[in-house]
């Protein structure tokens, strides 16, 4: 597989597949996603993450209606940038159980 995405696969890794894949197979995908997943993180929004993420990366399933902020701070995944990002935006309040009083 090539080191270079076209403009197709960009897409796939970052909103999913859409009908047909962009990739000969999910092996080549996930070869892909591991190959530009530090170009393609930054493109989405923090306390957020691209479609390959959750299908190779996230460590464990995502509970019923659980939204992408909260299970990333269940798991313990976001980035103090991306805690710092949140916080400007007014977004994120962080988990009251590891405040200090």
């Amino acid at each position: 597989m090539a080191g270079i995405l076209n403009l197709e696969q960009y897409l796939e890794l970052l909103l999913g597949p859409k009908g047909d894949s962009a990739f000969d197979s999910d092996s080549h995908r996930r070869t892909a996603w591991h190959q530009h997943r530090a170009e393609l993180l930054p493109l989405v929004d923090p306390g957020s993450r691209p479609w390959a993420w959750w299908q190779y990366d996230a460590p464990e399933p995502v509970l019923p209606r659980e939204p992408q902020l909260a299970y990333l701070e269940r798991c313990q995944l976001l980035s103090t940038q991306e805690r710092m990002r949140l916080q400007y935006a007014g977004t994120y309040v962080g988990s009251h159980a590891t405040r200090n009083p």
